[in-house]
């Protein structure tokens, strides 16, 4: 069995990496919570917590579609 590894680096923490990144702390928090549910096993649909909350209107249920067509057919070339 091979010997335990220590990193003696200087590890940014979460914030530390949200904060040079331009995340807002309130998204920083969802996505803490979120990786624990995942880790827990309480999530059973991720895409619906990661998305926006509010109900998408008409314009950006077409842009999405959009977006999703376009990736499919950059898959296919």
């Amino acid at each position: 069995m091979p010997a335990k590894a220590v990193i003696t680096a200087p590890v940014p923490t979460v914030q530390e990496t949200a904060r040079e990144m331009g995340v807002a702390k309130a998204r920083v928090r969802q996505l803490r919570q979120l990786m624990t549910d995942i880790v827990e096993g309480r999530v059973g649909r991720v895409v619906r917590f990661v998305t926006r909350t509010a109900p998408a209107g008409p314009k950006r249920r077409a842009v999405a579609r959009r977006r999703v067509a376009r990736r499919k057919q950059a898959a296919r070339s």
